[in-house]
């Protein structure tokens, strides 16, 4: 046998281990996290608008008050980045998701008075910085996987039309179970921190999981979809919508 047809032979072998192997190679680049919410621990989802030129003074912001809130209850889960804003005025560069053990740690460590220091120092570091909260009720487990895409939507709801936008939310959620996806969080009641003292928090946030990014902006902008978009703007006074994707 000649060296020639040992060294063809081999290659054949070679692609048929390549061919098989790919797909296993394919899901193994799949990561996953996931975040555990117990009863009564705080949700909190952050929402910056950051400058380059601005980043002596975040670090300043967290060695002054990072190992202080952890030591409070305050853990750092995982950070959605914002691929695109679809629907809204504002636009952080990401979401990072975290958590307080409970609400009497948060109110605890901003009672300190290294809080008042620290809150001041948000207005110089970051352009925008929004903190929402919610506190759970049940154990909730929110999972994010690189394979899929997700939207996160804020609304500030029309009270004079309220189902609207019910209508609206509901019809979006079931688009998405639709193509794969599914309802990832919603919440209610949240409260909010921000540089402006005057700013509502809204009414919901929910959080979508989807089969592609793609999808999202197909569903909202085809032509059936039209009542629905109506409705969107019959029933909320503002309304937000970001494509992300998990940062691990």
């Amino acid at each position: 046998m000649s060296f020639k047809f040992i060294k063809i032979i081999g290659l054949v072998l070679l692609s048929f281990c390549f061919w098989f192997a790919s797909p296993v190679l394919a899901k193994e680049k799949e990561a996953v996290f996931s975040v555990h919410f117990n009863p009564g621990s705080v949700m909190q989802l952050i929402a910056p608008v950051t400058e380059a030129e601005k980043r002596p003074l975040r670090d300043k912001y967290f060695e002054l008050g990072a190992q202080t809130a952890r030591e409070y209850g305050y853990t750092q889960n995982g950070v959605l980045v914002v691929e695109k804003t679809l629907i809204g005025g504002f636009s952080p560069n990401v979401f990072v998701v975290s958590q307080w053990s409970s609400l009497n740690a948060q109110k605890s460590f901003q009672s300190l008075p290294l809080f008042s220091e620290i809150k001041a120092l948000r207005r110089e570091a970051w352009e925008a910085l929004k903190l929402y909260d919610y506190q759970v009720s049940k154990p909730t487990t929110l999972t994010f996987s690189t394979n899929k895409a997700y939207s996160v939507s804020l609304a500030w709801v029309n009270p004079k039309a309220p189902n609207d936008y019910y209508d609206f939310i509901d019809s979006l959620a079931k688009k998405a179970e639709g193509v794969g996806g599914k309802v990832i969080s919603v919440t209610h009641d949240i409260s909010l921190s921000d540089h402006n003292p005057y700013a509502v928090a809204p009414q919901q946030i929910v959080i979508l999981e989807w089969n592609s990014a793609s999808d999202i902006e197909a569903v909202l902008s085809s032509p059936e979809y039209a009542p629905q978009r109506e409705k969107l703007k019959t029933g909320t006074v503002e309304f937000e919508l970001h494509a992300v994707r998990p940062r691990i």
